[in-house]
């Protein structure tokens, strides 16, 4: 596949993002001092970080003397599709989110990425939700269990509103 450059929307002529997801500076002046002197900051593929527990990638931008820190794949679908449509974020088809491709980006609605990473495994429902004081061995238990609901909850240290919620498939409900 050709690597295709476009620039970065906001940072035109500092910055370009490619449709393989990488980000690059352009060659450019800076004011190096106070008293005028100008130098020319040569371009380079800029290093992309690692953001959160999900494996995104980011990278820092500058213009006009003040940093910000981007997704990378906001940058390739802002350059390439367009900006982000109201009440949409980004979706990765493959479920890597570190595989900012723009073949492998979309725009698509909160609840179609939410279904998306049910369908990749990679979503931090139940145990591998890092709140999460119960195990689906022990939801499971909840559920069979016919004791009162304050018993339940008084045996796993929990509220009697989540035992409620448990049962009524409120909360854990992927569970069948």
């Amino acid at each position: 596949m050709n690597e295709i450059w476009k620039s970065v929307v906001g940072y035109e002529g500092i910055y370009k993002v490619s449709n393989l997801g990488r980000v690059k500076s352009l060659d450019h002046e800076v004011l190096a001092n106070d008293h005028g002197a100008t130098k020319i900051v040569k371009g380079r593929v800029k290093k992309l970080v690692p953001i959160g527990m999900y494996g995104h990638l980011g990278v820092q931008l500058w213009r006009d003397n003040k940093q910000k820190f981007c997704r990378v794949h906001r940058l390739v679908l802002e350059a390439f599709v367009s900006p982000c449509p109201k009440g949409m974020e980004c979706c990765h088809n493959d479920g890597n989110a570190s595989n900012n491709k723009l073949s492998n980006l979309r725009w698509d609605t909160k609840s179609s990425n939410q279904m998306d990473r049910a369908r990749h495994g990679t979503s931090n429902r139940g145990e591998r939700c890092g709140s999460a004081k119960l195990t689906e061995f022990q939801v499971r238990a909840i559920r069979a269990d016919t004791r009162m609901q304050k018993d339940i909850a008084h045996d796993y240290g929990v509220a009697r509103s989540v035992i409620s919620r448990i049962k009524s498939g409120v909360r854990w409900g992927h569970l069948s």
